[in-house]
Parts: structure tokens; sequence; C-alpha cells
């Protein structure tokens, strides 16, 4: 079961370790995984990898699916054709908080628990995706009896692009929310990042 269920979690993660192994999929219940990776490397299933960031390698021992290498070849061609989405805050890419912040810069706690005035982002905050980065987050509130859809407020990430095709993407992943969720309109908030203000408004 280990053997089938390790493959699983590594061909979801693309790149991880031990640790990133056992935080998905079958979480916590891979029993002697490190002898189980050992068997799969020998079998040729999975691969060493080695993340390489300013010139000096990531610690630890990361791995590869060999399903995965073709996918590799062609991203490394160039062939990625990104997107602009709204993350869940249970989404499998930012479930483990400590590999999401190691990844890609970013904090991210669930804030649902916290009393209202020591939330920082809010209640129910959704991550916002943009290709390869994290480059924000909306704090949404849905109206079910008025069918609207508040954003309370859009934060971005330090660096964030504020060009208007970011913000064009960004606002068509908050009608998309909208459409899923049946609402019939939005209301944005004033606190909305100044080069996204004319998209999200």
């Amino acid at each position: 079961m280990v053997y089938r269920a390790a493959q699983k979690s590594l061909r979801a993660l693309g790149v991880g370790r031990v640790k990133d192994i056992q935080q998905h999929y079958t979480r916590g219940r891979y029993p002697d995984l490190p002898t189980v990776l050992n068997d799969l490397e020998t079998d040729g299933r999975i691969h060493p990898a080695q993340i390489v960031e300013d010139g000096q390698p990531w610690p630890g021992t990361w791995y590869l699916h060999a399903d995965d290498l073709p996918l590799l070849d062609r991203l490394t061609k160039g062939d990625f054709q990104p997107r602009t989405t709204l993350l869940s805050p249970f989404d499998n890419l930012i479930c483990d908080r400590a590999r999401t912040e190691q990844l890609f810069n970013f904090d991210f706690r669930i804030e649902i628990y916290v009393p209202k005035d020591k939330r920082k982002f809010g209640y129910y905050v959704l991550p916002i995706l943009h290709g390869d980065q994290l480059i924000g987050r909306i704090d949404p509130l849905f109206d079910r009896k008025h069918q609207r859809l508040h954003i309370n407020a859009t934060y971005a990430e330090p660096g964030a692009p504020m060009d208007k095709p970011t913000a064009a993407a960004i606002a068509t992943a908050i009608e998309n929310l909208a459409a899923f969720l049946g609402a019939a309109d939005i209301a944005y908030s004033e606190r909305v990042p100044k080069g996204w203000k004319r998209a999200l408004k």
C-alpha cells in the first residue's frame, strides 16, 4: 500500500522530500517510508532531484516521479500555460503550510478560529494563484439572501505584478467564483491594491 500511496503523493506534489510525502495524500500513514522510497528508486519509479535557488541547492533529499520526467522536460523548454485562479484554504497545493512558505514564500494560515479583532486578513481567505506564484489573497463573503459576493478586502503580496493583464486575470477569477456560487453581482470594498483598483470595482 505504501509503495503505491507514496507514488500518488509524489506525483501530486511534483517534487518532494520524505516529510512532504508524509504530509500528503494518506497524511501521516506511511510506515517505513524511507525504505519504500529506496525500493522505488531501485525500481526506477522515482529519481533524486535537486532544487537550486540563486546557485545554492536546497537542503534535503528531494524526489521526482519517473512518469513526470517528460513533463519536466516540457517545462524546461517553456511549455507552460499559466492561469490565474483562487485557491480554497484546503487546496492540496497549500495544505502543508511550511511547504507553501518554502516553495512560494507565502505565509498562509486559516483564521476561521481567530477572534475577529485579531485576524490579519479575514475569516475565509482565498489565495490568488497567478501562473506559478501566489501573488495575493481575497477575503470573500457570499450573501445568499441577496445573491451578492462581497469582496471585503484584496491583498497583494510584496512584489506582486500590478499591471492591467494581472488585474484583469484576478477579476476574471473572482467572477468565476461568483458564477460558481450563483451570485448575481459582486461588491468590492475600497481595500484593493492601487494597481488592481480599476479592474476590481
